[in-house]
């Protein structure tokens, strides 16, 4: 440290503590008091009263010698214009107050006759507020976050929010909020009090409706001056304030009326009101409200969940005790309950992520994804594959993963035979489940084991996310041991919500089907009680099993095999002297063409397409005939090369796509061909339309998904690349 920071003292040096202690009061006003630091009548700081009556604030030191800074006592959270208006609300001056060592300043209300006589009456002005309410996702899940309510006021700029108390919501994401609502009667005027200058343009229509009134009063009782009979206008009752506050209280005399900002309305109004015999009349108070506008924002940690605008949310003359119902943006992690309600039993849902990131089991048929059609249809499944379950009813804390292999050729739909034995799953699952700290006001989110672990003699046993997060009923020792504990939840803490609330088991392709590089499998659970006691199947309802048709393997070939170059009349072109096997090169007549041979075979039969692309120049493309094969074709579009005439198809025992979608073969029937297309040798043309570089590039994909991933998703094997020089005219 420099000398020179060394001389500099610290902040909390350069401060004046204030410290004090209020004589005996009941419990209730003690809790409901501050201690105000005020200059003249503006609030500088507060200072709440303890449980034991004590209170401490810090100063700059030129305040405390100021004759206009003083401490008041009264009612917690007032704000400085109520303040004001209580004159006789105790205080003590700093500058009379003799300092202790240090600076240090003391205060003492005691000559000044505190005592709860002298402090209930102060709540007939400023009475205990209630708000409560819930704070919930779009999909009605229950959120750990802080929720601050501000009170509306209108000024000339506009609205302004004033924030009267923070409060967090619970684990049911419930909030209650209890307050001194300390306000004499609020006028909405912003001009206040000179009210008649200026006013909210939407309350414009309201205004002029009780003016046109007063008018006719005007001109009835001019009418009848000098006779005893009444005016002959009825008395107006006056509407509810809220609803003069939002300008619709005289909605209903004013049907098919707009309400929108209109200058020449706000100079009518101003004009009339000019008039200084409406403006003695004119029944500015009902504009005035003894209740606060509240709106609310809320934030989990750092993230802003809820922020309501004073101009479309706000909740005029809002009264103490009712209840709101507020629900948070998309950036909002809520605390969604497991569901475990209902019989007890289980049924798959899906295969990848979370929908609409995945496949659901509905639309699956015969162990395929049924696709997004055309080429992109009965699709088998690849990579790692989440697989997606819900369990219902309290009855199962654990569970095994079975799976069984098909056999016959293994395809559920092309004739396989259904499994008719099963074994168990042993792979590594973890979740992650979100937790509201309540000390800190944050979400965290921890990986938490499932599984395997054995059990009583079970083996490879997973346990539901409803019993790892179980409090009343903890996991026994022995399980505990090979899994961990559940991350600690300290008071006020909850847990909002799993990462994969439906994740049964995460596991690659590979290890559903191995040895075997292809086939069919069938998954099923088992479930057992906390004991590891097989739940009796009378007491289960077990959903059917989930059939994936399982395809490891990446397409049997994909090669370009050759490419010849020809002119327009079908004679093979001239190479040019640089030409040479890595790089060839040729000269063409005008109207010449490449042929592509390629082959592209799945013995699998799960090809989806393949088609080349043909680039040149700087960002150009030549078109290629045909433009693409692929699953969704017809079988007679494959036709057999015939050149000259035809200088492009397939070369004979081409495979080409059986049963093309949609619909999908009857299940009752399946064939050995069902869902294929297997490819084999094809020829390509692209016309060459000037002297450039060429780049033949062969594209090709197979039908397969893992669930979530882009299925059908295309990747480039292979690419030749030829120069060509176009002769003559």
């Amino acid at each position: 440290m420099s000398d020179t920071e060394k001389d500099q003292p610290s902040r909390s040096a350069r401060l004046v503590t204030v410290t004090g202690k209020l004589p005996s009061l009941s419990a209730k006003n003690l809790a409901r008091l501050s201690v105000f630091l005020t200059r003249g009548n503006k609030i500088l700081s507060e200072a709440p009263v303890s449980a034991k009556g004590t209170f401490q604030f810090h100063v700059v030191p030129h305040l405390v010698s100021e004759g206009n800074v003083s401490a008041v006592l009264g009612p917690r959270g007032v704000d400085s214009q109520t303040l004001g208006s209580h004159a006789t609300l105790p205080r003590v001056a700093l500058s009379t107050v003799r300092k202790g060592h240090g600076g240090a300043v003391t205060l003492d209300f005691a000559g000044l006759k505190i005592s709860d006589e002298l402090i209930d009456p102060w709540w007939l002005w400023c009475h205990g507020y209630t708000i409560s309410g819930t704070l919930e996702t779009a999909a009605g899940c229950p959120i750990g976050a802080q929720i601050t309510i501000y009170n509306v006021t209108s000024t000339t700029s506009g609205l302004v929010e004033t924030p009267i108390v923070t409060v967090p919501t619970n684990a049911s994401g419930n909030f209650t909020a209890t307050f001194n609502w300390c306000s004499d009667e609020w006028c909405g005027w912003p001009c206040w009090p000179f009210w008649w200058h200026c006013w909210p343009w939407w309350w414009e229509w309201d205004i002029l409706t009780v003016i046109e009134s007063l008018e006719r009063r005007l001109q009835s009782q001019s009418a009848g001056a000098g006779r005893a009979a009444p005016a002959n206008v009825a008395p107006m009752g006056q509407p509810n304030v809220a609803d003069l506050m939002t300008g619709v209280g005289f909605a209903g005399l004013r049907a098919g009326t707009e309400l929108v900002p209109d200058s020449a309305r706000t100079a009518l109004i101003s004009a009339k009101l000019a008039d200084p015999r409406i403006r003695e009349i004119f029944p500015w108070w009902w504009w005035c409200c003894n209740n606060p506008n509240i709106v609310f924002s809320a934030v989990q940690g750092t993230t802003t969940v809820l922020n309501e605008d004073p101009n479309t949310s706000t909740r005029w003359c809002f009264a103490s005790g009712q209840t709101v119902s507020l629900t948070a943006n998309s950036e909002a992690i809520g605390a969604c309950p497991v569901t475990v309600t209902g019989e007890c039993g289980f049924a798959w849902t899906a295969v990848g992520g979370e929908p609409p990131n995945a496949v659901l089991v509905d639309d699956m048929s015969m162990g395929y994804a049924n696709g997004s059609g055309g080429a992109c249809s009965n699709l088998a499944f690849a990579g790692y594959l989440n697989l997606n379950g819900v369990f219902s009813g309290d009855c199962t804390a654990y569970y095994q993963v079975i799976v069984g292999q098909w056999g016959g050729n293994g395809n559920p739909a092309r004739g396989g035979s259904a499994p008719i034995s099963f074994a168990q799953l042993g792979k590594p699952l973890v979740n992650y489940v979100t937790i509201w700290r309540a000390a800190t006001f944050t979400t965290e989110q921890d990986p938490v084991v499932l599984g395997p672990f054995n059990y009583n003699l079970q083996e490879d046993l997973y346990v539901t996310l409803n019993q790892r997060q179980n409090t009343s009923t903890p996991l026994p020792a022995a399980v505990l041991a090979q899994i961990g504990n559940f991350p600690t939840l300290n008071p006020g803490d909850f847990v909002m919500g799993w990462a994969y609330p439906d994740l049964v088991l995460g596991i690659e392709a590979e290890d559903l089907i191995s040895p075997a590089p292809t086939g069919g499998v069938s998954l099923s659970v088992v479930p057992y009680d906390i004991t590891a006691t097989l739940v009796p199947s009378s007491d289960f309802d077990l959903g059917p099993d989930m059939t994936l048709m399982i395809d490891t393997t990446t397409l049997t070939q994909a090669t370009i095999d050759s490419v010849s170059v020809h002119n327009a009349d079908s004679s093979p072109a001239t190479p040019a002297t640089t030409s040479t096997g890595a790089c060839p090169a040729y000269q063409i007549t005008p109207g010449g063409y490449v042929a592509i041979h390629t082959t592209v075979v799945d013995n699998a039969g799960h090809l989806c397409e393949y088609y080349i692309q043909t680039q040149y120049d700087t960002g150009l493309y030549a078109s290629a005939t045909p433009s693409d094969r692929d699953y969704a074709q017809a079988p007679s579009t494959f036709t057999l090369l015939s050149p000259p005439a035809q200088p492009y198809g397939v070369d004979a025992g081409y495979a080409v796509p059986n049963d093309a979608p949609p619909p999908p073969p009857a299940l009752q029937t399946p064939a050995p061909s069902n869902w294929t297309f297997v490819g084999g040798g094809d020829t390509t043309v692209v016309y060459i339309p000037e002297t450039c570089c060429y780049d033949f590039q062969l594209w090709v994909s197979k039908r397969t998904t893992d669930g979530e991933d882009s299925a059908c998703g295309a990747w480039n094997p292979t690419f030749q690349t030829v120069n060509i020089v176009v002769t003559g005219p």
